[in-house]
């Protein structure tokens, strides 16, 4: 299970990741619009969607390139979402594998959150 954080911990990381964003001038990460990047809002329909398959024992999140910019020297990005599971294969490299359907486009904070 992920490790809870303390809130007021939480928001000082998350200020000095925007400020170190910011830092990075050109190179920072962007949302399409053009703004610095924050993170993300992933909708329950999109996480429900995941969690019905029985087999899934969690989520991997992946960032890449935002696909209407890949190609592109823009540095837009987006998460990518998938179910994953147990990998059961011995002397498996990692102990989780996808399950298969990959989600992504999911919304940029800014807009969509703080």
């Amino acid at each position: 299970m992920a490790s809870k954080i303390d809130p007021q911990l939480a928001k000082s990381l998350k200020q000095e990741f925007r400020s170190r964003n910011r830092a990075a001038g050109e190179h920072a990460l962007k949302t399409p619009e053009g703004q610095n990047l924050n993170g993300f809002f992933i909708d329950r329909e999109t996480l429900e969607s995941i969690l019905k398959n029985e087999k899934v024992d969690g989520i991997h999140v992946h960032l890449a390139k935002h696909p209407d910019y890949a190609g592109k020297p823009d540095h837009v990005n987006t998460l990518m979402v998938s179910g994953s599971a147990r990998n059961t294969e011995a002397g498996a490299a990692t102990p989780f594998v996808s399950t298969g359907d990959t989600y992504t486009n999911v919304y940029p904070c800014p807009p969509w959150c703080d």
